[in-house]
């Protein structure tokens, strides 16, 4: 199977974006194979085909999206099929953005071991999605509005299905604040908090992040810290969402949660005590063998 190596996602206008490839040097028959074009506005899908099957050809012009969204990210991935016997294989995924300088690439490193080690907490994010299927139920074409609440369609978004799938994400959350909001009618408990986050996956306002304790939060604002316009990871501001909203509705797989592990474990162990540990282990296999007077003549 032949592999792609350098997918580029370029372009100085609005109307289009220009992806490049290169192949893996092989000595195959690249006439075997075919490529196609998939898009996403997700680093991990779903996928969607946007281009027919073609041959020995290695760009493609994407003139059917709609750049005006400041927000939105376009992701790309080539299919490569081997003809003969169907099978298939993709590339590693690609965006218009910053290539990440060696500086850049080592920051990244030492950011995922603070998280992963020590600071973190894994949680689920759910990527908002700002373009497809319009909600038939709830969203007006005439007005342009969406005129029903807690549509489980599209989760209030006016989008078929409302958010892409979850992908998990090292998260450090600060303290927070509660206070009671007064309102025409009652008071409400409101919660809003800041965190800051790795530089993958890419957070937009709309965004929902969902702890392993049922506790869901919306991203209001995004600021990522750069370095040559690559990001390097995300300082968020969050609103905490109210229990009766829609938003708890978006589903977690029984499967995703079985040896979830939402903190990091080293931070549940103590390195003493395991060394203690060990070293009882190691004397009780010696009495075993030896005998505890034997062993210490």
């Amino acid at each position: 199977m032949i592999e792609i190596r350098n997918l580029k996602v370029h372009s100085l206008e609005l109307d289009y974006l220009d992806l490049t490839w290169e192949l893996e040097p092989t000595t195959e028959d690249v006439w075997d194979y075919t490529f196609a074009v998939e898009r996403s506005e997700s680093p991990l899908g779903p996928w969607d085909p946007i281009s027919a099957s073609f041959t020995d050809s290695y760009s493609f012009r994407d003139i059917e999206l709609n750049q005006q969204h400041r927000y939105r990210t376009f992701y790309y991935r080539i299919k490569v099929t081997h003809v003969p016997t169907s099978n298939a294989a993709y590339s590693s995924s690609a965006h218009l953005g910053a290539e990440p300088d060696l500086i850049a690439l080592e920051v990244r490193r030492n950011e995922m071991i603070l998280f992963k080690e020590h600071i973190g907490r894994l949680c689920w994010i759910f990527p908002r999605r700002t373009f497809g299927q319009r909600c038939p139920n709830c969203y007006d074409p005439v007005s342009g509005h969406q005129v029903r609440e807690k549509c489980l369609t599209c989760y209030d978004t006016t989008f078929v299905r409302g958010f892409l799938d979850p992908i998990e994400m090292w998260v450090q959350f600060d303290p927070t604040p509660r206070h009671h909001e007064n309102m025409q009618l009652a008071k409400t408990q409101q919660e809003n908090s800041t965190a800051r986050a790795l530089d993958f996956p890419p957070l937009k306002p709309g965004d929902i992040i969902v702890e392993v304790e049922n506790k869901r939060w919306r991203v209001e604002r995004v600021t990522p810290t750069e370095r040559l316009r690559t990001p390097l990871h995300q300082e968020l501001v969050l609103h905490a969402i109210e229990k009766g909203d829609i938003e708890y509705k978006l589903p977690i797989r029984l499967e995703d949660l079985a040896g979830f592990q939402a903190s990091p474990s080293r931070e549940f162990t103590n390195p003493q005590d395991l060394e203690g540990a060990k070293q009882a282990d190691y004397l009780a296999a010696a009495i075993a063998v030896y005998g505890y007077k034997g062993r210490h003549q």
